[in-house]
C-alpha cells in the first residue's frame, strides 16, 4: 500500500507538472494569477485584465458534453479551473483537443462525480477554490467578476453584430416655399356703400413641396373674410383662396393680411402662409373730413398777449374722402378764432390728401366762453365742421375782497346797532403788501387783522353802519389801499323816517313788508282795495306799476293815442300814454299793452331802469349777472335793466341763487322795491 500511495503521489506530481507546461501555451504566452512559480516565482502583480466583450452577445445552445482540460479533473457540470470562464459553446482551450465525453488520463484513477485534490477537502456538490469566494449558484471568474454568462477571455470568438436596420425617412412641416400664393397681395378700391361681387377677389396657392398636404385651412383678419376650395392638395397642384371686403358702410382704409395653414400628409408640423389684403372705401362725389372734429384749448386770462393766444394753437387736418378731386374755398363761422392754411388757401386734394390748418384765439378777447363752429369748404360744395372753444377768466386784481357789496337793509329812525359784516382781503401779488386802514363817515370801521400780508395771504375787518343816523339813504363805497394797488366795496343802508302804520286790516303790524305798504301809502303811490284791504299777496299788473310811476312823476299832462287795448278815460289810460311817450314801455310786438297781465320781474326792472334814464339819474352801477344760476334766461331787453335793478339793490336773486326773470311779483314785494327805489333816488 505504501508504494502505491507513493506511486499514486508521484503520478499527480507529474500530471501537475504537465498542466504547468500546458497552460502558458494556451494562454499564448499568459502567466496565471495562482501560480507565481510560473513567472519567475518573483512578481506577484496581477495581468491587465481584457475589455469585457459587447452586452449583446446573443446565447449559445446548451451543449450536453463540455470539454475538460486534461490536467483538470472532471467537472460533470462546471468547469473547476477558476480561470477559465465557463463557454457551453466553444473549448476554452484553443490547444486541447475536443473531447466528447470526457478526458482518460491512463496514469489518473477515474473519478465518476467529482475531481479530486489531494490538497483540497472534499465537497459534496461543487469543486472548492481557494482563492475564491463560494458561490451557491454559479462559480466565479477572477477575470469576469459579477459576470458568470459572458466569457471573460479576450481571445475568445463572439458573434458579429447584426447591420442596423434604417428607419423611413420623417417627414417634417412644409417649408416656407412648399405653398406659393399667385397673387402674393389683393387691394380693393370700393365706394361707400357698395356691394356686389367688386368685395370679391382670388388668390391661386399652389403646392410646390415634395408630399401631399393636408388639412389646409385659412383665416382673415378684421374687416375681410376668406374660404378655401378644399381642406387638401396634391404635391404640384393648386387651389383657390377666396377673400372678401365685409362692409363698406363708413370711409377709410383697412389693411390685413388671410393666413393659410398648411401640412403634410403624415408630416410632423405646419406652417403659415400670408396674403396681405387692404380695402380703400370712398364717398360717392365729394366729401371732406376733419380731424380732429373738436377741441377745447383751455382757458386764458383777460389782457392775455398774442404769444399766449399762439400757444393755445391747434392743428387740424383736412381729408378728401370723397372719390374726386376737391378744391379747398375757405372757412366761415370762426368768429372769434384765427384759422390759418399752412398752405395755399385753395390747395387741390386728391382722395386721400389733406390740408392742414392752424387755429387759434383771436386778440381782446373779453371774460366769457366762447365755442365756434368753423366750416371748412371746397370749391365743389364739400364741407367740414371743427368745434373750438377758448375759456376767457376775468383777470385777478392785485388786491381783491371776498364782497362787492354790503347791504345792511332799512331801518327806522332810532335803531338799534345794527349787525357787523367782515370783509377779508386778499394779497394775489408775489411779494409782501401793507395795508392802510380805511375809513367811512357813515360806517364804523373795525381795525384790520393783519396790516402786512404776505403774497397769497389775507387780513379782515368789520363793518357797520354807525349808530343815528338821520333819515336818508347810505350808499358809500369803501376803499381799502396797500401802497399802488386797491379795492373797493359798495356800502348800502336806509334810515327811514317813522311812519305810523296805516289801518289796513290785511297787514299786520309784524308783517314782511308793513313798513313798505305803509311808505308807499303815506306817498300816494299805492293805494288799498276794497274794504280797507291792501291785497299783499296779489300779483301786481303791468297797468299799476305804470301808474305807481305816473304818480312819482306827479301825473303830468298827457297826449298822444296810445294803445288800443287801453281804453280812453280808463284808470290806466293817462299812465300809459305818459310812459309811452317816456319810452318807459313799447308794449308787445303785437302793438298791445296787455294792463291787466301780471308784471315780471324782469319788466318792473326794465319800467324802473327806463324811469331812471328817462330822469337822467345814475344807472352806471351794474352787477355780474354771471353768479346766477339762470342768467342766461335774462331777455336780451332786460339785462342792462337787471343788471342794474341787482346792482342797486332792488331786485336780488332768490334763496336758491336764481334771479327768475320770468317769475312775477306780489303788491308787496314791489311795495318793497319802490321803497327801496324812492329812497334810492332822493324821493
Amino acid at each position: 500500500m505504501k508504494r502505491s500511495r507513493k506511486f499514486l503521489s508521484l503520478l499527480l506530481t507529474l500530471c501537475l507538472l504537465a498542466s504547468l507546461a500546458v497552460l502558458p501555451a494556451a494562454a499564448e504566452g499568459e502567466t496565471p494569477q495562482d501560480d507565481p512559480a510560473a513567472s519567475g516565482g518573483a512578481s506577484t502583480e496581477e495581468p491587465e485584465k481584457p475589455e469585457p466583450p459587447e452586452p449583446e452577445t446573443p446565447s449559445q445552445p446548451e451543449t450536453p458534453d463540455k470539454p475538460t482540460d486534461p490536467d483538470t479533473p472532471e467537472t460533470p457540470d462546471k468547469p473547476t479551473d477558476p480561470d477559465t470562464p465557463e463557454t457551453p459553446d466553444k473549448p476554452t482551450d484553443p490547444d486541447t483537443p475536443e473531447t466528447p465525453d470526457k478526458p482518460t488520463d491512463p496514469d489518473t484513477p477515474e473519478t465518476p462525480d467529482k475531481p479530486t485534490d489531494p490538497d483540497t477537502p472534499e465537497s459534496p456538490d461543487k469543486p472548492t477554490n481557494p482563492d475564491t469566494p463560494e458561490n451557491p449558484d454559479k462559480p466565479t471568474n477572477p477575470d469576469n467578476p459579477g459576470n458568470s454568462d459572458k466569457p471573460a477571455n479576450p481571445e475568445q470568438p463572439t458573434n458579429p453584430e447584426k447591420p442596423p436596420v434604417t428607419p423611413p425617412p420623417t417627414i417634417g412641416a412644409p417649408s416656407s416655399r412648399a405653398l406659393s400664393c399667385s397673387p402674393s397681395s389683393l387691394s380693393f378700391s370700393l365706394q361707400k356703400g357698395e356691394t356686389g361681387s367688386g368685395l370679391r377677389d382670388t388668390v391661386t396657392i399652389t403646392n410646390n413641396g415634395d408630399y401631399d398636404m393636408t388639412n389646409l385651412r385659412v383665416s382673415a383678419s378684421s374687416g375681410f373674410s376668406a374660404s378655401l376650395d378644399r381642406s387638401s392638395l396634391a404635391k404640384g397642384s393648386s387651389t383657390t383662396v377666396t377673400v372678401s371686403v365685409k362692409s363698406t358702410s363708413s370711409t377709410g382704409t383697412t389693411r390685413g393680411t388671410v393666413t393659410i395653414t398648411a401640412a403634410y400628409v403624415d408630416g410632423t408640423g405646419t406652417n403659415t402662409y400670408e396674403i396681405s389684403v387692404s380695402a380703400t372705401v370712398t364717398e360717392k362725389g365729394y366729401s371732406i373730413s376733419v380731424d380732429p372734429t373738436r377741441k377745447d384749448l383751455g382757458k386764458l386770462t383777460e389782457g392775455y398777449s398774442d404769444k399766449e393766444a399762439e400757444e393755445k394753437q391747434i392743428t387740424v387736418k383736412i381729408t378728401n374722402k370723397g372719390a374726386s378731386s376737391v378744391r379747398m374755398n375757405g372757412v366761415k363761422g370762426n368768429d372769434h378764432f384765427y384759422v390759418n392754411a399752412v398752405r395755399d388757401e385753395d390747395l387741390k386734394l386728391d382722395y386721400d390728401d389733406s390740408a392742414s390748418y392752424e387755429i387759434f384765439p383771436k386778440k381782446s378777447l373779453s371774460p366769457g366762453t366762447y365755442t365756434d363752429s368753423i366750416v371748412f369748404q371746397t370749391r365743389e360744395g364739400a364741407t367740414a365742421t371743427f368745434k373750438a372753444t377758448i375759456v376767457i377768466e376775468k383777470a385777478v386784481d392785485p388786491l381783491s375782497l371776498n364782497v362787492s357789496t354790503l347791504d345792511f337793509g332799512n331801518a327806522e329812525m332810532g335803531y338799534g346797532t345794527v349787525n357787523s359784516q367782515t370783509v377779508t382781503v386778499k394779497n394775489n401779488t408775489q411779494s409782501t403788501l401793507t395795508l392802510e386802514q380805511p375809513y367811512s363817515y357813515s360806517y364804523e370801521i373795525g381795525s384790520i387783522s393783519a396790516k402786512s400780508i404776505p403774497a397769497g395771504g389775507t387780513a379782515s375787518f368789520t363793518v357797520r353802519p354807525r349808530n343815528g343816523l338821520s333819515a336818508n339813504v347810505y350808499n358809500d363805497s369803501l376803499t381799502v389801499q396797500a401802497g399802488a394797488y386797491s379795492a373797493r366795496v359798495n356800502l348800502r343802508f336806509t334810515v327811514m323816517p317813522k311812519i305810523p302804520a296805516l289801518a289796513f286790516t290785511d297787514v299786520a303790524v309784524d308783517y314782511t313788508f308793513a313798513a313798505d305798504i305803509t311808505y308807499v301809502s303815506q306817498k300816494g303811490l299805492m293805494s288799498g282795495k276794497s274794504n280797507n284791504q291792501f291785497k299783499p299777496q296779489d300779483p301786481i299788473t303791468r297797468g299799476q306799476l305804470v301808474l305807481i310811476l305816473y304818480r312819482l312823476e306827479g301825473q303830468p299832462a298827457v297826449s298822444g293815442t296810445g294803445f288800443r287795448d287801453v281804453a280812453s278815460g280808463s284808470a290806466y289810460d293817462n299812465a300809459v300814454k305818459w310812459a309811452a311817450a317816456a319810452n318807459i314801455t313799447n308794449g308787445g310786438s303785437d302793438g298791445l299793452f296787455k294792463p291787466n297781465e301780471p308784471i315780471t320781474r324782469q319788466q318792473l326792472a326794465t319800467f324802473l331802469y327806463r324811469y331812471n334814464v328817462n330822469k337822467g339819474y345814475n344807472t352806471a352801477n351794474k352787477a355780474d349777472l354771471s353768479k346766477f344760476a339762470d342768467a342766461a334766461a335774462v331777455s336780451s331787453y332786460a339785462k342792462d335793466a337787471i343788471a342794474w335793478a341787482n346792482g342797486a339793490g332792488l331786485v336780488n336773486g332768490t334763496s336758491d341763487g336764481k334771479l327768475n326773470p320770468g317769475g312775477g311779483a306780489t303788491r308787496g314785494q314791489a311795495a318793497a322795491i319802490l321803497h327801496r327805489f324812492c329812497v334810492s333816488i332822493g324821493r
